[in-house]
């Protein structure tokens, strides 16, 4: 009963509704929702002590930085289907305030992807030997290729997301029938492009968009493959909804990234908006999206690297 009470409290105000609809397009940090709500650190600040005493919302540690979420999202479920009633209810009856915070929302993740797109047009000739110098060579590429191969043997179109140099492209192409490579750096894709012209015989089209708004149509993929790409991405939701649009029914999903980590100065030396995924609340955010998780590898960090996951999930 306390609880139930606390949760009605929580809700009974505004701004607490706007931040909780806020939070249902993805996680922010206190000054992101400062600017989003245009209030005071100190008001927003209280409204999510309140939120958070009654278990609706959770902070997350990102280095120095700390984001709040959904509970819900967090911890991989949908609070029983409070999140889906809950969107419907708010959308039934929008918020007075609502299509401005919208318009904050929108700006947020607009600086988000700016950053993102700035880094990597000003470090693209460089981009492979300055990561493999912070944190030596990859060792999951040949994972991915394997478990892109499980069960359905020899895919036809695999789209490589976040493509970056392409250094993925030719180990793709050797895998399936055909592959796109999309991604929202042009000076990036021109490195891509050089590397598919000197291997000679590559099957490979390459697409400028970015993973929230893909260069894809429905359905038009039989895998994808998101590789250390997902911690660039302003809203990780959003992209997450984008790839189960353009799969094909049953399609497959290779995801690799790190595991939350604590390295801030990947931030500043490799343009990551993201240190790392906690697995459960990512499964979460897979889970919403529509995709069953099949399988997991996991390869362990050590002091130059962060560990690395690698998830193969299959469209619903």
């Amino acid at each position: 009963m306390q609880s139930c009470l606390s949760t009605v409290k929580a809700l009974a105000d505004e701004t607490r509704l706007r931040i909780l609809r806020i939070l249902m397009t993805g996680t922010y940090n206190v000054n992101e929702l400062v600017a989003i709500l245009a209030m005071g650190q100190s008001r927003v600040s209280r409204h999510l002590r309140i939120l958070s005493d009654a278990g609706l919302v959770r902070p997350r540690r990102q280095g120095t930085w700390v984001y709040y979420g959904l509970t819900g999202l967090w911890e991989g479920e949908t609070r029983s289907g409070f999140l889906p009633s809950f969107a419907d209810e708010l959308s039934a009856n929008p918020l007075p305030l609502a299509g401005a915070d919208d318009r904050g929302i929108k700006a947020c993740l607009g600086r988000r992807r700016k950053q993102a797109e700035q880094f990597f047009s000003s470090v693209a000739e460089r981009a492979d030997s300055q990561r493999d110098e912070i944190e030596g060579p990859a060792g999951h590429h040949s994972v991915i290729v394997e478990l892109l191969g499980e069960n359905n043997g020899e895919p036809g179109t695999v789209v490589d997301l976040g493509t970056g140099t392409g250094r993925l492209l030719p180990l793709l192409a050797r895998a399936a029938r055909r592959v796109i490579g999309i991604d929202g750096a042009r000076e990036m894709m021109d490195v891509a492009r050089r590397r598919a012209e000197d291997e000679g015989d590559l099957e490979v089209e390459l697409r400028l968009g970015s993973l929230e708004h893909l260069p894809l149509g429905d359905g038009e993929a039989d895998a994808m493959v998101a590789n250390m790409v997902l911690h660039h991405v302003a809203n990780p939701q959003a992209a997450l909804r984008e790839v189960y649009r353009g799969l094909a029914a049953e399609g497959r999903f290779l995801l690799a990234d790190y595991e939350s980590h604590e390295f801030e100065f990947h931030r500043e030396k490799l343009g990551d908006l993201w240190l790392g995924f906690d697995r459960d609340e990512l499964s979460g955010w897979l889970e919403l999206a529509g995709f069953e998780i099949e399988s997991e590898r996991e390869l362990p960090g050590n002091r130059r690297r962060p560990g690395v996951f690698v998830m193969a999930c299959k469209r619903k």
